[in-house]
């Protein structure tokens, strides 16, 4: 997949107060495994952190210029500055600049100039944020190739969900080649799932890259419901539940006809198998709360196959996997 994949989970969604730096550490590492290049994170996190992992390179949500210093105090891969963020000459020292745009305005050479006139370190990758219109695989190449004759900097596209349109974006822009995507580790009402995501390249369009893990989407989710809290049924369960039932009545909106998974009863048992021992390997070798770790084998335990294969197999409704 040419499209580099960003995490803002960390500079976005609330972390458990006195939650243990290593486990948020162990949460990077997940995400980095799972194929994520990049992970976003704000003071909030930073402050957390005597000590990042470095399996990933991170970027820095600078939210106030008045935590610009940071940034020559840590080892930033970037830095994301926004318009506001200008109102006065900003130094963010020799640190790469992503500067977000929104994306209803979009982006122009003279902008970009008056912003790098503002920033002391090179603006290096331009970002647009915000709510797009649903728009079809034909639109969303046109829309890649404008932004990157407009600038001659990598572009990076950060789907937002207020018209219900974020997960179409990003597989949208993924097809369209563009430079990078942000997204959001888990349910979010303001981005693009990562989970959902990778499950939709996987379920509906059979192209998951190699690149991106789904065994270590899980162990990464595991951590995310540890760092984040929440008592929600968590992202990937609630994949998989939704999986388990007959969706044929979903239309497909580019193309009319109605939704059919490139998934197998075999494909389907493998991908439940993975789970499972992706969750049994977390709980075996990490060290979480026991609370936690009680509640993971219980589930385990009383995971009952018969009834699985009862559901798919014996049931005289057609599901999707007969």
């Amino acid at each position: 997949m040419k499209t580099v994949i960003i995490d803002n989970s960390l500079c976005t969604l609330p972390i458990e107060e006195n939650m243990d730096p290593e486990l948020i550490s162990r949460y990077i590492r997940a995400l980095a495994d799972t194929g994520v290049k990049y992970v976003e994170l704000d003071f909030r996190t930073v402050m957390k952190m005597p000590e990042l992992p470095d399996c990933v390179d991170y970027i820095f949500r600078l939210g106030d210029p008045m935590f610009a210093e940071l940034t020559q105090a840590f080892d930033f891969k970037y830095v994301v500055v926004t318009i506001s963020d200008l109102k006065n000459p900003l130094n963010v020292g020799n640190t790469p600049v992503i500067m977000e745009f929104p994306a209803l305005r979009g982006v122009s050479r003279q902008l970009l100039r008056l912003a790098q006139g503002q920033i002391s370190g090179p603006i290096s990758l331009v970002r647009l944020r915000g709510n797009f219109d649903y728009m079809t695989s034909e639109e969303a190449k046109a829309y890649v190739w404008r932004a990157k004759n407009t600038v001659t900097v990598p572009i990076d596209i950060c789907p937002m969900n207020g018209k219900k349109t974020a997960l179409d974006t990003a597989l949208k822009f993924s097809n369209a080649a563009v430079d990078s995507l942000t997204m959001c580790m888990g349910r979010s009402k303001n981005y693009a799932s990562l989970e959902d995501f990778l499950f939709t390249l996987t379920l509906i369009f059979s192209s998951a890259p190699e690149e991106l893990s789904i065994p270590a989407l899980c162990k990464a989710e595991a951590y995310h419901k540890i760092v984040f809290g929440g008592k929600t049924e968590d992202c990937i369960s609630e994949i998989m539940r939704l999986v388990d039932y007959d969706i044929s009545h979903l239309i497909n909106t580019d193309s009319g006809s109605r939704v059919k998974m490139h998934i197998s009863l075999k494909d389907k048992m493998m991908l439940k198998h993975s789970y499972i021992t992706a969750l049994q390997k977390f709980v075996e070798e990490e060290d979480i709360p026991e609370d936690i770790a009680a509640e993971i084998f219980d589930a385990i335990d009383h995971y009952d196959i018969s009834l699985y294969d009862q559901f798919f197999i014996q049931d005289e409704k057609n599901k999707i996997l007969n």
